[in-house]
């Protein structure tokens, strides 16, 4: 399990920093349970501290954050904690 977040959490750093080199804020969504939260400000603290980008973390339940990329028009970019098989329906 912890490969698994480490696997992802290097995927959404490379996914934000594609974002951050094109100069776009970063909306981060934020699920609410202190692990998401806490991978979320990280991910926010990477993108505007290291990447010299800007992130914003985006509150909302699970529907609303895949529901929010689902549409593509920038609402939300990333979700940050996500687990798999049990969120695969979203």
């Amino acid at each position: 399990m912890r490969i698994i977040k480490t696997t992802l959490v290097a995927g959404l750093i490379s996914i934000l920093a594609m974002f951050s080199a094109q100069a776009e804020k970063v909306k981060i969504g934020d699920p609410g349970w202190t692990g998401a939260t806490a991978i979320a400000n990280l991910l926010a603290a990477v993108v505007t501290d290291k990447m010299g980008g800007e992130a914003e973390l985006v509150p909302g339940n699970n529907t609303a954050i895949y529901a929010a990329i689902d549409r593509g028009k920038g609402e939300i970019d990333v979700h940050p904690d996500i687990w798999l098989p049990n969120q695969e329906a979203y």
